[in-house]
Parts: structure tokens; sequence; C-alpha cells
């Protein structure tokens, strides 16, 4: 798939259920993230691979995979 103009194609990355040690969450609070997997040739802010947070509203959704215009990012996850 690629993405045209300022599209970006995502996958959604599922919440943590349980903590490094093997807890089990009851409830996560944690954002909805998606790793980006490909970007259109007018996107300059986020590249293949970051994780980002999105406003969802606009989301078009095609098999496991979104498409967003990219001012549906709302931030860019740090390393």
């Amino acid at each position: 798939m690629r993405p045209l103009h300022d599209k970006i194609i995502v996958e959604r990355i599922a919440a943590e259920t349980t903590t490094a040690s093997g807890i089990v969450l009851r409830s996560t609070e944690e954002p909805d993230r998606a790793k980006v997997i490909a970007v259109g040739p007018d996107v300059d802010e986020v590249s293949v691979g970051d994780v980002v947070l999105l406003n969802w509203n606009g989301a078009i959704k095609s098999g496991e995979h979104y498409v967003l215009k990219i001012e549906h990012v709302v931030l860019i996850f740090g390393e």
C-alpha cells in the first residue's frame, strides 16, 4: 500500500495487559498508540516506524490498517 498526498497508514498497537514483572492489569489508561507503516509524499513530520498518538476521527479502516491525514497525528512517542 502506498498512501497519496498528506496521508499516512498505521497499524494499531494493543495496550499492554501485563507489566514487565508479569502482573496482569485490570484496566489500562495507556493512550491508544499506532505504528506508522507508510507515509505519503507530502508528509515530512513522521517516518515509517514511528509510534504515534492519533485523533482517530476520520480514520479509514482497510483490513488491519488505518489511513489518516497527517493532521490527525497528535504526538510522536520518543524512544
